[in-house]
């Protein structure tokens, strides 16, 4: 918005730039050993690399005073409101938004992008476990490391998934050498098989293999009609990666459940640790858990544990609790956009960051951003109501975008990008 001489606010809830990777803020999202699983090659904002002394994975705090240096660099902290936490925007006659933050005045703008991110609202399994657990449970939202919330050294722990944080909270958990110390005994339960990957093979990161997402794809691949080239792309990923895991993570010799869903349906999860604790034996893999009996857990395969905690690593799910679900004309979770950015009946009303993606979220989130700030400079309109709605495409049900094609059809959409 500022590059394009665009008039802008922004409204953080916290004291500084960084959102869940701000760990120590007392907000949730982020735990004290979280790493990217993406490398920086492939992470950073196309006019702002990483340090040449970056390490590939960086941690919370390199991740902090990456974003710190990005806003210092383009002097944006004076556009910047902290500890303005949102607590409702609602449309104004006029075609604008009115916006109350908490404690504060009400403002008015001519449009709102929201920028919350996905981790904010934790997903919990549904109601079909029956039973009641007398022992604790947390989610991974609450997590900080095995003494916060709850102390964990040496305790029988439950955790509860197969995504990115339920497998490095599990390898960090068996850890007899993690700083904060380690639990008992980890189980991991898993309802579901996912595909699982080294985030390094060869000695080069996983998604070193695949262009910066803001790197124009080739003109060839431009020309392929309608969506037969992510469509090529979506083939050829899932063949590299099914090759990949053959070679460096069989799942059935590592006792975990085999996927039911293509390579290219969802990320992998992707850990530097998980796949060596599992051939160390230091994680007991289970599948689904089908009813709880005091301290007991029974699985869906018959066999039983028991267990002093149980930690849920079951992800998260859109929320936007400032926007009702009137204003959204459905539920969160249900929303879809034209673009997987404009809301189909508020032209002035954005989303950046809310879908899902086969790379890293902050490249793909800059060129959304320059998309909204092309439109509202003038550059390009947008269709109706009508079309855009025709057009959305659901957040939540649909694939992850290949990003690159993704974003070519931003570009062709715009004028300036």
């Amino acid at each position: 918005l500022a590059e394009y001489g665009l008039d802008y606010e922004c409204l953080e809830a916290g004291d500084a730039p960084g959102g869940i990777w701000n760990v120590e803020r007392g907000c949730g999202g982020g735990y004290r050993s979280l790493q990217t699983n993406t490398s920086t090659g492939g992470m950073s904002y196309s006019d702002f690399p990483f340090e040449d002394d970056a390490p590939t994975y960086p941690n919370a705090a390199q991740m902090l005073s990456y974003f710190k240096s990005y806003a210092d660099h383009f002097k944006l902290g004076e556009n910047i409101r902290f500890q303005s936490r949102v607590i409702r925007a609602q449309p104004l006659d006029d075609g604008g938004w009115g916006v109350e933050v908490e404690g504060e005045e009400f403002r008015e703008y001519s449009s709102i992008i929201v920028a919350t991110g996905q981790y904010s609202s934790p997903r919990l399994p549904h109601g079909a476990t029956t039973g009641k657990f007398t022992g604790k449970h947390l989610h991974v939202f609450e997590y900080l490391d095995a003494t916060t919330p709850i102390d964990l050294r040496g305790k029988r722990v439950v955790v509860v998934g197969l995504g990115s944080s339920a497998a490095e909270i599990a390898a960090e958990l068996c850890d007899p050498g993690a700083n904060a110390g380690c639990a008992g005994q980890v189980i991991l339960s898993a309802r579901s098989g996912r595909w699982v990957l080294p985030k390094i093979i060869d000695g080069k990161p996983l998604d070193g293999r695949t262009p910066h997402p803001a790197t124009r794809i080739p003109a060839l691949l431009r020309a392929l009609p309608g969506d037969s080239g992510p469509w090529l792309v979506r083939r050829l990923l899932g063949k590299a990666l099914r090759n990949l895991s053959a070679r460096v993570s069989d799942m059935e010799a590592l006792g975990l459940p085999l996927p039911a869903i293509e390579p290219w349906e969802d990320r992998p999860t992707m850990s530097l640790e998980f796949i060596p604790a599992l051939r160390r034996g230091r994680i007991d893999v289970r599948p689904g858990i089908h009813r709880f009996e005091g301290s007991t857990v029974y699985f869906t395969d018959g066999t039983k544990t028991e267990a002093d905690v149980i930690l849920y690593a079951t992800g998260y799910q859109l929320d936007f609790p400032f926007l009702d679900k009137e204003t959204l004309g459905c539920e969160a979770p249900e929303l879809a956009l034209y673009q997987r950015i404009s809301h189909p009946e508020h032209k002035r009303l954005f989303f950046v960051g809310a879908c899902r993606i086969m790379c890293s979220m902050w490249p793909l989130a800059e060129q959304q951003s320059r998309w909204i700030a092309s439109l509202l400079a003038g550059d390009f309109t947008l269709p109706g109501n009508a079309k855009r709605s025709k057009h959305a495409i659901a957040l939540a049900d649909s694939l992850p975008v290949i990003c690159n094609f993704y974003i070519e059809a931003l570009r062709r959409e715009a004028r300036r990008m």
